[in-house]
């Protein structure tokens, strides 16, 4: 009998995570990226127990979608004033959007001592930027980046 409540209490817990929205959310979960400068975490990919998109990729896909000049100057405004997190996706968004620029920033980036709180499935970390950087530049979020513009918000 107490196995059995134990599995139904995980169920129940499974359930309501799945159809919770994921804490690792924007402070306002409604501003779009482009509008602040701070993530939560930088996370690429399905996280957490429901393997869900992450509220900042969710507004970092919102921010590709925007016209390319303009999702080139936001990601320019997240580079040079957000934080670590934020930073990182603008290193993902430019190397998407123009490799030249995103080579002038990665050489900044492998120079930065900053730490950067990252999620990856349901473990967060914390690594430097310059760390993101070398994983970016060594194609480790290709696949989820090729995911994410599969799949909608």
């Amino acid at each position: 009998m107490k196995g059995r409540l134990v599995l139904l209490f995980f169920a129940l817990v499974t359930v309501t995570v799945a159809q919770s929205d994921h804490s690792y959310s924007w402070s306002a979960a409604s501003t779009p990226l482009h509008s602040r400068a701070e993530a939560k975490i930088f996370a690429v990919g399905p996280v957490g127990f429901a393997g869900r998109m992450s509220q900042e990729e969710r507004q970092f896909k919102a921010l590709l979608a925007l016209d390319q000049q303009k999702a080139k100057q936001e990601l320019e405004r997240l580079y040079s004033s957000g934080n670590p997190q934020a930073m990182s996706y603008a290193l993902v968004g430019m190397r998407k959007l123009d490799r030249k620029r995103y080579a002038e920033l990665v050489v900044a980036a492998r120079a930065s001592d900053m730490t950067v709180t990252t999620m990856s499935g349901c473990f967060v970390e914390s690594e430097r930027l310059r760390t993101v950087a070398d994983d970016l530049d060594s194609g480790k979020y290709d696949p989820w980046l090729r995911w994410m513009e599969t799949h909608s918000l």
